[in-house]
């Protein structure tokens, strides 16, 4: 038997090797939590990767997605305006094949057995068609004014109610060609018509206003709507006289003297007449071609025949002012008669300078000579000897003007009758640019009557010794 402190001894190495196996399994144990936690480590960083990559995948797609959708919109907005153009084609269309149809009811009225289809229509009869285009060259048109008894009627021959309203719907939108068109309307109310829709379509248009006016005070039409369209008139141009003239004759034909006095003086202060003949004249150009006519015909029966209604107005203007200067002047009211005339003298010089015809020449002059002669007379009874000779000196030389007129004017008859269509187009072209008085001095059969007048004014003042 072991002593107790033998076996003490034995108690402690037994314990120091439990102890020892615990600590080397304990050992253990961590090695394998450690080798576990390292490779859960491991997996969580892969984790990781790969839910970055999938939010990279998932980012991009997103990046994709949009541009997508901005190319649909975009796809979206070319067909939305494919769609809008198809509609406005599709109208296009619509009015072409209306106004196919309008052409071919014309066509089958003229003859009713035929029917015209334009897909159908022989290559031969497009060719001759074709050749038929100019139905009225200029050796017709005088045929046709000697049998048919003038220009206005041969006018009314070739411009027909159909011709003006299909030129017109082509050209709508130009207040030019609505007066152009009330121009060569036969109906008096069909004209009428087309000036009151000029004027409601285009209230700034002074040409559409204007022409509405004369066409009222023709038809003896003056009443308020009359006075709010001159009123109209003097807003849209202010610095035009002509409308003022007309409220001076509206005010003289409704016994408003003193009204009519003082219209005549705001006209007289203006420098010009709006001159719409020219505008006028190339929108009746357009209707003439539609109806055949060859370019110098058109021009030339759009200006020969040119509408310049107000012309007489301004002269019944005269001759109302002078009426009241002679009853001023028999009340020995001098000063006051002379104001009118002079009134009257200012507006004759303005309206002859304004135009493009020789009509407004011609209507200004009468008026100038009408308001000089009264002013001398005044200016005699005042005694005013100096302002008397300042008269003769005016009248003189309006005279002179007013005389050169005739002798152009009567040699221009055998020139006009005799005119070629290149002749005729260049008279009007020269007429449209510098006006009448000054083409008519450039033709050689006029500029020769001229200085065959000034060879015998010579002549005359030779042997009369005048200066």
């Amino acid at each position: 038997m072991l002593g107790d402190g033998a076996m003490k001894q034995w108690a402690y190495i037994i314990l120091i090797s439990l102890i020892t196996v615990i600590c080397i399994c304990f050992i253990a144990l961590n090695m394998r939590s450690v080798r576990r936690v390292s490779s859960a480590t491991i997996e969580l960083e892969q984790y990781s990767k790969t839910i970055a990559d999938l939010e990279g995948q998932i980012k991009k797609a997103g990046s994709e997605r949009d541009l997508a959708n901005q190319q649909v919109s975009r796809l979206e907005a070319e067909v939305k305006s494919l769609l809008e153009q198809r509609k406005a084609d599709k109208k296009v269309v619509a009015s072409l094949r209306e106004m196919m149809q309008q052409d071919k009811s014309a066509e089958a009225e003229q003859d009713a057995q035929e029917q015209v289809v334009v897909e159908q229509i022989p290559q031969q009869k497009v060719e001759e068609a074709e050749e038929e285009v100019v139905k009225y060259d200029a050796d017709m048109v005088r045929e046709m004014m000697s049998s048919a008894g003038g220009l206005e009627e041969t006018i009314r021959r070739i411009v027909t109610s159909e011709g003006i309203g299909s030129t017109l719907q082509q050209h709508s939108e130009n207040p030019a060609h609505w007066v152009a068109a009330a121009s060569l309307a036969k109906d008096p109310d069909a004209s009428l018509e087309y000036l009151e829709q000029a004027a409601e379509l285009y209230p700034d248009s002074s040409m559409a206003l204007t022409s509405l006016v004369g066409a009222y005070i023709t038809a003896d039409r003056i009443d308020e709507s009359t006075m709010a369209y001159i009123d109209q008139m003097k807003k849209v141009d202010p610095t035009n006289a002509l409308a003022d003239c007309y409220a001076a004759y509206c005010r003289f034909n409704n016994g408003d003297i003193e009204g009519a006095l003082q219209s005549l003086s705001q006209a007289s202060v203006k420098d010009r007449f709006a001159d719409d003949s020219i505008d006028l004249l190339m929108a009746r150009n357009d209707y003439f071609l539609s109806e055949g006519c060859a370019d110098s015909v058109a021009l030339g029966l759009s200006a020969f025949d040119l509408p310049l209604s107000h012309m007489g107005m301004l002269q019944q203007i005269g001759e109302y002012a002078m009426v009241q200067a002679d009853t001023l002047y028999g009340t020995a009211r001098y000063e006051d008669a002379l104001q009118i005339v002079n009134e009257v003298s200012k507006l004759g010089g303005t309206l002859s300078s304004s135009g493009r015809f020789i009509v407004s020449d011609r209507v200004g002059i009468a008026l100038q000579i009408s308001a000089l002669e009264k002013a001398k007379q005044l200016y005699e009874a005042l005694g005013d000897v100096e302002k008397s000779a300042e008269i003769d000196s005016q009248l003189q030389a309006v005279g002179d003007r007013s005389e050169t007129i005739d002798i152009m004017v009567q040699a221009f008859g055998p020139v006009m009758a005799n005119m070629g269509e290149q002749e005729l187009a260049d008279y009007v072209n020269g007429t449209i640019i510098n006006g009448e008085f000054s083409t008519l001095q450039n033709i050689p059969e006029i500029a020769a009557a001229l200085e065959q007048a000034r060879r015998q004014r010579q002549e005359e003042s030779s042997e009369t010794g005048t200066p």
